[in-house]
């Protein structure tokens, strides 16, 4: 298709008074704005299909291939920016990974679903054999012209009449939130839409102090940034037939409505993840010092599992939810069980709440003691990671200091011993209470005891985790 103009403007998210909150914790919003240009004057944007009036039909679900892992682009000249071959309007060379561990990188992909699921679009990390697909390229450039800046759009596709586009996102904080926000506004560049004046709607100029934007279903005046970096109207409109289809004017621009337009309406994801305790077998014997291991995934790549461990038996006791990347094989290692019989129930969420359960039944070794439950087993070793470790914000290894409190204090009290595991996303902007809910990423996993429970202690951190290897 032609290229119907270039604009000197270029169409990417301007970061003078970013703001996502949360962001704080990662990166001080004044930091970012110091060092990240308020716009970029290397690159014009293409425009295809101004002239369109109705959007093509879409073949089934649209895919949004999300690319944490770099590589290197090649210059394709004024033709289209092509994902199948790494091919960029803008940018001949190196684009380095996502710094962020596995966590991040679901919890960027977490947030982007929350906005892009209403609409029939897929988003994955794993690059489709065949079709026509977006690639958003995660990660920095190198070098990055002019010291860098937050997201660029290398062009912008009308109705998404001209197929898949590439589109680049930095790595420009540690906020899975504040990427996600800026990737979710580059790639709906490439779809026709363009900046508006309402703060809470994801193609507002900047993100300044807009807790969760969106895509809105209301009409808002088009706009650009004067030289002040205050919002404007734009007169110079590039896609006008796809904005009147909704509003009063081309120069107004309904971002909730022009997506489904697009795309069609999303659908649930109705497939459960998969659950396997590998570890004890069911009717197994152990000693007071053992192993529980577990395989979960899910069929959507990258996912955010929600994973609770409860115990029933002489020591009784249950996890709060935490989040953990699929696939994901754990282990736990676990000591100062009381001798008796015990059931393990694993618990696994997925983003759209779908459920798996497994169980197991096994005996810890030893003669009970009437009317107590035996010494706690004082050893808790030190939780080892891999590359299977729950996603955080600073890539550190897991927090294993808690203390034990004690039930008493006369002698003859049992003390109740319990060291915990900090795993999970800790990014509260795409946390919301950090408790595993409706906004994905849970805080902290205390394996407790429950009320009235019997001495105890659970060492319980990923000691020999191994994330697998996809097909």
């Amino acid at each position: 298709m032609a290229r119907q103009n270039a604009r000197t403007r270029l169409s990417c998210l301007v970061l003078t008074t970013l703001f996502v909150p949360g962001l704080a914790e990662a990166g001080e919003p004044d930091d970012l704005a110091a060092a990240i240009p308020i716009t970029s004057p290397f690159h014009e944007p293409l425009v295809f299909g101004a002239d369109l009036e109705q959007p093509p039909v879409q073949a089934g679900e649209w895919i949004v291939f999300t690319n944490f892992d770099g590589g290197d682009m090649s210059f394709c000249g004024w033709g289209n920016n092509d994902p199948q071959d790494n091919c960029s309007t803008i940018f001949d060379g190196q684009v380095l990974p996502f710094g962020g561990d596995l966590g991040r990188r679901a919890a960027v992909v977490q947030v982007m679903r929350n906005d892009l699921g209403k609409f029939n679009i897929h988003v994955t990390d794993v690059r489709p054999a065949s079709g026509d697909y977006d690639m958003e390229m995660i990660g920095d450039w190198n070098p990055a012209p002019g010291g860098g800046f937050a997201g660029v759009a290398p062009s912008i596709d009308c109705f998404n009449g001209n197929g898949g586009e590439v589109s680049f996102t930095l790595d420009y904080t540690s906020s899975p939130t504040g990427i996600a926000k800026a990737v979710l506004q580059e790639i709906a560049h490439t779809w026709g839409l363009e900046h508006v004046e309402s703060k809470s709607d994801l193609l507002y100029p900047t993100t300044q102090s807009v807790p969760d934007p969106t895509y809105v279903d209301e009409c808002f005046q088009i706009v650009r940034l004067d030289n002040n970096n205050e919002p404007v109207p734009e007169n110079n409109i590039e896609c006008p037939n796809q904005h009147s289809q909704f509003c009063n004017g081309s120069n107004y621009q309904n971002s909730y409505q022009e997506l489904l337009q697009i795309f069609g309406p999303g659908a649930p994801d109705l497939t459960a993840p998969t659950l396997e305790i590998t570890a004890p077998a069911d009717g197994a014997e152990v000693e007071g010092k053992f192993d529980l291991k577990l395989t979960a995934a899910d069929n959507q790549s990258p996912q955010l599992l929600v994973l609770t461990l409860k115990i029933d038996g002489p020591s009784a006791a249950e996890t709060d939810p935490t989040s953990w990347p699929s696939p994901s094989d754990l282990t736990f290692p676990i000591t100062g069980l009381a001798p008796g019989e015990y059931t393990v129930t694993a618990t696994v969420t997925d983003e759209d709440k779908n459920e798996a359960i497994d169980t197991v039944h096994f005996t810890v070794k030893g003669e009970p003691v009437p009317g107590t439950t035996g010494e706690p087993d004082t050893t808790t070793g030190e939780p080892g990671t891999t590359t299977g470790e729950p996603g955080t914000t600073t890539g550190d290894e897991p927090d294993t200091t808690g203390d034990a409190p004690t039930t008493g204090g006369g002698s003859g009290n049992p003390t109740t011993g319990v060291t915990s595991a900090t795993g999970g996303v800790t990014d509260s902007a795409t946390t919301g209470d950090q408790s595993g809910g409706d906004d994905g990423c849970a805080c902290r996993s205390d394996l407790a005891p429950t009320s009235g429970a019997p001495a105890l202690l659970l060492l319980l951190g990923l000691a020999r985790g191994r994330r697998r290897a996809r097909g």
